[in-house]
């Protein structure tokens, strides 16, 4: 009889503990503000230009569609689909080659289009009443549409995996993360759209790595909707590509991507709706 009561007992506990992570669908949709702090360099080194923006500069939208599925002994795992959008203009410094100016010499408003879509699987560990961990993997498409000027529209894209783990916190219907984020880019390249003196121009990138931390604060508002609450810093760094055949101003040039490094920041407000 005691070891009956035991089993009722062991399993009210743990269905209380996964109470918010019953076998479903899930859809979260976020608004999203970003900032970004770019930088180009040189072969030499030299910082040859930035573009910035505060994170109203760059805006969007973010879908997150995700399968849950509870699986034995404090185990739960989840597939899901993200898709982000995000648009806007940043602050261009910089110089023009050949003019024997300077980083700073030239100042304009460049146009920003971001896409990402990725599909995930993670795994999720509840360790007690408390804490849970995850681990898991993505495969994911990134697109970065980079207007300079009219006549130079540059697309930077690539695959990726993008193994990550995480912790969370549980209090109440209040819970807190901190998850880590590595973003591998598989053949980035980057094209430089067609202008009236050359076809599309594409180079092939070095790398292309993102790391990426964020803190998710959730808040379960009933038993169909959460409200959250995200930040993310994201570093991402392109390494020089090879250099291509190129006409500028009647002349046969070479042209390529320099070195870069990025220092990216998302604010992302919305809610989670279970069905």
């Amino acid at each position: 009889m005691i070891n009956k009561y035991m089993k009722l007992l062991s399993a009210l506990i743990f269905a209380t503990v996964l109470s918010a992570q019953e076998t479903g669908y899930s859809l979260s949709v976020a608004g999203v503000g970003m900032s970004m702090d770019y930088s180009e360099y040189l072969e030499d080194g030299e910082l040859f230009n930035t573009e910035e923006s505060d994170l109203n500069g760059i805006a969007g939208l973010e879908l997150k569609l995700a399968y849950i599925e509870v699986l034995e002994n404090n185990y739960y795992s989840k597939i899901g689909f993200n898709f982000e959008l995000l648009a806007g203009e940043t602050q261009y410094t910089g110089g023009i080659i050949g003019s024997g100016l300077g980083y700073g010499s030239y100042l304009s408003a460049t146009t920003d289009v971001i896409f990402d879509i990725e599909a995930e699987y993670i795994y999720n560990y509840i360790l007690n009443d408390e804490f849970e961990i995850s681990y898991g993997i993505g495969l994911g498409y990134r697109e970065w549409y980079r207007e300079l000027s009219p006549y130079q529209i540059e697309v930077y894209s690539w695959l990726s995996l993008r193994p990550k783990i995480g912790l969370t916190y549980n209090l109440n219907a209040f819970s807190i993360g901190g998850n880590l984020e590595y973003q591998y880019a598989l053949n980035p390249e980057m094209v430089l759209l067609a202008n009236f003196e050359n076809p599309n121009t594409t180079v092939d990138l070095g790398s292309g790595n993102i790391f990426e931390f964020s803190i998710p604060l959730k808040y379960v508002y009933n038993e169909t909707t959460n409200l959250f609450l995200e930040y993310t810093y994201q570093y991402q760094t392109i390494a020089e590509s090879n250099k291509v055949p190129y006409i500028h101003q009647g002349n046969q040039v070479l042209v390529w991507e320099p070195r870069s490094e990025a220092y990216n920041q998302y604010i992302k407000f919305g809610a989670e709706f279970k069905f």
